[in-house]
């Protein structure tokens, strides 16, 4: 949140040092720091200004120390003298960048490479001269973000908006001989007309809750109310009249699309269960870290040019940086 609890907004069209392809953001930020610290600003990653704790003020900004500083006068308090304020503080504290000691333009690169399906571990290493440990630490970074997105999504649909609504579940392979198959369950939505959707994995250290509880919490969370929900025929959904919506039924044992009505079926929603699939079930995926591989999906899944936009949206929410004091 802004100073006085207004919402940022990030224009998105504005932002002209994000809407690039993979290889023009490599060229326009590669070697210069001054170029990615203005993007990280634009996008509230790092403060665009900061006041001074002692005198209440806005502060100044030192380029080579990247810190924030208060050179003022002001009465003291022991004396009828003045004395200089030495209020300091780094322009990184609190935020993404938080103890760290690489180069902003290194860390928007990393970034990039990470929003891309073709992450290569080896490469990071050797183009940006970072230590093993220090590539997996930054994957980590931002799996947090992405999490944290995931927790937060926005909500789809509106008064009259069809949106298609199904769950399903994926099996993963057993590791040896003799262990079980292990199945993580996924429940989502997408809006008909944009193909904006949500996804929630329903799997929390271990277990997993289908119940029509649980599902109806989440499509008050993300779906509107007044949206027009279409499902299969599980009786969990039935009491969706009851919450505000208007909901349809089709029935797979009859048709894949109603007879009578045309627009009532899921094909879109399925369609988008095939392609998380597709990515998703690969040889050595574990259980336990299946939901950071698929968020990071929900990211890949978006226009490339508007991924690392969300993400640095996103990590400004998650680290917000120093805030103006509030008057």
């Amino acid at each position: 949140m802004a100073s006085g609890g207004e919402e940022r907004v990030v224009d998105f069209k504005a932002c002209f040092g994000c809407c690039k392809d993979y290889w023009q953001i490599i060229k326009d930020y590669h070697s210069n720091n001054e170029a990615s610290i203005e993007l990280l600003r634009k996008h509230w990653v790092l403060p665009r200004e900061v006041q001074c704790k002692e005198c209440n003020l806005p502060c100044k900004y030192r380029e080579d120390r990247h810190q924030w500083y208060c050179d003022r006068w002001k009465k003291s308090r022991k004396s009828k003298g003045k004395v200089q304020c030495k209020f300091t503080v780094s322009d990184y504290k609190g935020t993404f960048l938080d103890n760290s000691h690489i180069p902003p333009w290194q860390i928007v690169l990393f970034i990039n490479h990470w929003l891309r399906k073709q992450w290569d571990h080896e490469a990071v290493i050797e183009c940006l001269g970072w230590s093993s440990s220090t590539s997996v630490d930054w994957r980590s970074f931002c799996s947090e973000v992405t999490l944290s997105w995931l927790d937060n999504q926005q909500q789809i649909g509106g008064q009259d908006i069809i949106v298609e609504v199904y769950e399903t579940f994926f099996v993963h392979d057993k590791y040896e001989h003799g262990r079980p198959l292990r199945e993580v369950w996924l429940f989502g939505g997408i809006k008909r007309e944009s193909k904006r959707f949500f996804i929630v994995p329903l799997v929390d250290e271990g277990f997993q809750d289908r119940s029509a509880a649980t599902l109806t919490y989440y499509i008050k969370k993300y779906i509107k109310e007044g949206s027009v929900i279409i499902s299969d025929g599980w009786r969990g959904y039935m009491r969706l009249p009851l919450q505000g919506y208007t909901h349809h039924v089709i029935n797979y044992k009859d048709n894949y699309v109603d007879l009578v009505h045309s627009f009532i079926h899921t094909q879109n929603v399925e369609r988008l269960w095939r392609d998380i699939k597709e990515w998703t079930k690969r040889p050595g995926l574990r259980v336990e870290y299946f939901k950071q591989y698929f968020v990071r999906y929900l990211f890949l899944h978006r226009p490339p040019k508007e991924a690392l936009h969300d993400f640095l949206i996103a990590v400004a929410t998650l680290y917000p940086p120093q805030e103006p004091r509030v008057q």
